[in-house]
């Protein structure tokens, strides 16, 4: 039999098509002759195929008319009533959900995956804040450790056998005498180990007198200083006058010794009032 959609030949036995999927009719390819006319071949039923109307074709290689179908033909029928248009629709709806399933998934693994990034950052935090303190702890026990084995090594370098003792009370103005006296002993030497210095309320910190001449004297306070080296008992004394004091010269006082190597110790600290 002939397809009535897409005119193939196609086996008697089928009802649907295999070329275009469409549902078979039986159909003879000969020509139909009337009884009337036994001698002569009749002229087919349709003599004449009809102008197509715009939309419809013809297939001129059929032996008889059949009905026009419309330009595009029908959409391929598949087993069961189905259609291909309708499983690609299902398809992709299955695609989309699927992909929808798998970024909601993906979101969600994410989230947990930078909460539990967030968590681990913190514990590091944690842990970097708590070697911070340990390391501040074993610097300020260090600098402890640091500063008794050096006082321990200037001890052992430099010996004050006697230090300063402050003032029972101010002291007058333009008079002349002794203030200090400090002696050590150790490596020393009697012009350069010994620096005196007044403490400077404006700035906060020490700083050194400045004695000139060979007399080494200060005149901004009146002072005087006096450096002697006793070769006998291997001692040194410094002293410090009064040498016409002036109102500038009221404050606290330090010496600071410094040994040949370098190793300072610092001597107690004394006050002067002016009267």
């Amino acid at each position: 039999m002939i397809c009535l959609n897409c005119g193939k030949t196609v086996d008697d036995d089928l009802r649907v098509c295999p070329y275009c999927g469409s549902l078979t009719e039986a159909f003879d390819a000969a020509p139909y002759y009337s009884d009337d006319t036994p001698d002569e071949a009749a002229a087919p039923v349709n003599d004449a195929i009809p102008e197509a109307d715009d939309g419809q074709e013809f297939f001129d290689d059929d032996p008889v008319y059949r009905e026009p179908r419309k330009a595009g033909g029908r959409a391929a029928a598949l087993p069961g009533g189905l259609n291909l248009a309708t499983i690609l629709a299902a398809v992709s709806c299955l695609l989309s959900l699927i992909c929808l399933l798998s970024v909601l998934s993906l979101r969600s693994g994410i989230a947990n995956q930078t909460k539990e990034l967030a968590g681990g950052v913190n514990e590091l935090r944690s842990a970097v804040a708590s070697v911070n303190d340990r390391l501040a702890t074993l610097d300020s026990t260090l600098a402890t450790v640091q500063s008794e084995a050096y006082n321990q090594l200037a001890s052992q370098s430099i010996a004050i056998t006697k230090d300063i003792t402050p003032l029972t009370g101010p002291v007058e103005a333009g008079k002349y005498n002794r203030m200090f006296i400090i002696d050590a002993k150790g490596n020393l030497n009697v012009n350069t180990s010994f620096d005196w210095q007044k403490y400077n309320e404006a700035t906060g910190g020490w700083v050194s007198l400045v004695f000139t001449g060979n007399a080494t004297t200060n005149e901004q306070y009146g002072l005087r200083l006096e450096n002697i080296y006793n070769k006998n008992e291997n001692t040194y004394e410094s002293v410090l006058w009064a040498n016409g004091i002036t109102g500038e010269a009221a404050g606290t006082y330090r010496c600071v010794i410094t040994d040949a190597t370098g190793i300072t110790k610092t001597s107690a600290e004394a006050t002067v009032s002016i009267g």
